[in-house]
């Protein structure tokens, strides 16, 4: 009798769970095994013949990739091949699509085995990213490629809206500054390096050196961490933003 009382106690919770999340989402899954499969990491399959998230995920980059292609190409008319493809880039980039999963709650949702969920699991880059990927494709399955559309828009609505080169260039410096160095036909930047990183928190630091010139110096935990605060420090210094 226990059994069968913990069996309701479980039913009722993760249906709840998944009302909630479907609140979350704007749409009513008409097939919830498609929602409970996109929130399933690997570790939870087992032998249950239960499927993971993974081809879920597949689709659902699929589809975003579509939807951020159409959405930039009708908002920016006047932006060329290269210019598109930067922005998907910085909108769609690992670290964005995982905050926005976490802003959405989906790590209090995600199925996974208890080693995985013991080594926090839930709050990795990765997974986080591939969640959200694997909902959209959930999404598009159940509701089709408007309700897809339509969630993929409002959650980028804001980044879309505030979009412009200045963002472009402090989120991808390095190409930023050298690009310009190529335009303006100077040699390309140089790094030198100052300190090495290593324990103990102590950061890596470099000099950029342009035109034979210091212009910058940019510390960080990891040498592309250094670099890229260097050039943002260049491009604000020398004007290009």
């Amino acid at each position: 009798m226990g059994t069968r009382y913990d069996s309701l106690v479980t039913e009722r919770n993760d249906h709840d769970a998944m009302a909630e999340l479907e609140g979350k989402l704007g749409h009513s899954f008409r097939d919830r095994e498609l929602l409970r499969q996109a929130l399933r990491h690997g570790s939870a399959v087992g032998s249950s013949h239960r499927d993971s998230y993974q081809r879920l995920e597949f689709l659902g980059d699929a589809v975003l990739d579509h939807v951020m292609a159409e959405l930039l190409f009708r908002r920016f008319p006047d932006s060329d091949e290269g210019g598109l493809t930067k922005m998907k880039a910085y909108l769609v980039r690992s670290e964005k699509l995982a905050s926005l999963a976490a802003l959405l709650g989906l790590d209090g949702y995600v199925e996974m085995g208890w080693s995985e969920e013991r080594a926090g699991g839930s709050r990795r880059t990765a997974l986080l990213e591939d969640v959200l990927e694997s909902v959209i494709g959930a999404l598009s399955l159940d509701g089709g490629w408007e309700v897809a559309r339509s969630f993929v828009e409002g959650l980028f609505e804001d980044e879309i809206r505030d979009l412009d080169d200045t963002t472009l260039k402090l989120a991808d410096p390095k190409s930023a500054l050298f690009e310009a160095a190529q335009a303006r036909q100077l040699p390309q930047p140089e790094f030198h390096l100052v300190r090495e990183g290593g324990g103990a928190g102590k950061a890596w630091a470099f000099e950029l050196i342009w035109d034979g010139k210091k212009v910058a110096r940019g510390e960080g935990p990891t040498k592309k961490a250094a670099q890229a605060q260097a050039c943002r420090r260049a491009l604000v210094r020398l004007g290009l933003v």
